[in-house]
């Protein structure tokens, strides 16, 4: 089979990976309410086809359940969300809930699963406080100890916290997108519950590699933000590289923002009145910072948007 056509498939089957059959099912009774029906679940009592008497295999499969081994397979999922991510995020979104595993639950359970691992594994993270003179265990390299070590501590959350940062620039930079366009905020934040559990995945891959696999975060995001938002490879660099200018940013902020206001509060003579000031023109700062491409980006999707709409002549 040649290349060209082994892609087409490729890309065919990451856009409708599951095929529903259309065979005329049998008539059954349900166990639950008697009622009868055609399908796999009962219309009145939602109860599956199948579940009468309890054998071993029932007793197998309620344990799975509960680690995601069911109709919405947990390890599925997880698949689909490696080779197909931005194509899973849009059916989630779209509204084809049952393609894939609870994205939330499935968050939480790859988080937990991760540090289990590397608990096993003797990957264990250690920071060496820097000392310097003036500020030993103590000061900003003491916060920003506790910072990490509780980040590397709590995965889920850590990369939660960290991709839920890309919220705001998503939203404004993939807003006239050609596909999935106008995104609202609870559907941003879906996207990047989705990214935070693809995030967690690949950082078991670059502990285990030493940081050889470290490229697969921004690939991943361009792979992903191209299949979910529909832009070629370029619309979808650029908008990406204002997402990850505004990403940094906004992090920074945050830590030089827990820095101003403890260390100040320990080292001057008005430390509430200081800390006020210094936080507020730092607001200030990465506000106008981030604001500039942000509205560069918008309104040039915006304006491209308008010409994908104008009738051919």
């Amino acid at each position: 089979m040649k290349l060209k056509e082994t892609l087409r498939r490729f890309r065919v089957r990451q856009n409708k990976p599951t095929l529903y059959s259309d065979e005329e099912l049998e008539e059954c009774r349900c166990a639950n309410c008697g009622h009868v029906f055609k399908g796999n679940y009962c219309p009145v009592c939602r109860q599956e086809v199948g579940d009468g008497h309890i054998t071993w295999k029932w007793v197998g499969k309620s344990i799975l359940d509960v680690w995601g081994m069911d109709s919405r397979s947990l390890p599925n999922t997880l698949l689909q969300l490696l080779w197909r991510p931005g194509h899973l995020i849009g059916d989630y979104i779209g509204g084809h809930r049952q393609i894939c595993y609870k994205p939330v639950n499935m968050l939480f359970i790859v988080a937990l699963v991760y540090v289990v691992i590397m608990q096993l594994i003797g990957q264990n993270v250690s920071f060496n406080t820097v000392k310097v003179e003036g500020y030993d265990q103590a000061g900003y390299f003491k916060i920003i100890n506790f910072c990490y070590q509780w980040l590397v501590a709590h995965p889920g959350w850590a990369m939660m916290i960290l991709t839920m940062i890309m919220i705001l620039p998503t939203f404004i930079v993939f807003r006239f997108a050609p596909r999935h366009s106008r995104l609202t905020l609870p559907e941003n934040i879906f996207v990047q519950i989705f990214m935070s559990t693809l995030m967690i995945v690949v950082a078991f891959t670059i502990r285990v590699s030493n940081g050889i696999t470290i490229f697969l975060i921004p690939l991943y995001y361009y792979i992903c933000y191209r299949q979910l938002f529909g832009y070629k490879f370029w619309g979808t660099t650029w908008r990406l590289a204002v997402c990850f200018f505004v990403w940094f940013f906004l992090a920074f902020y945050l830590i030089i923002l827990v820095l101003v206001v403890a260390v100040r509060q320990n080292e001057l003579e008005n430390p509430v009145r200081a800390s006020f000031y210094g936080a507020a023109m730092l607001t200030l700062g990465t506000a106008v910072l981030i604001a500039i491409p942000l509205s560069i980006a918008y309104f040039i999707s915006r304006k491209t948007a308008k010409r994908r709409q104008l009738p051919s002549l």
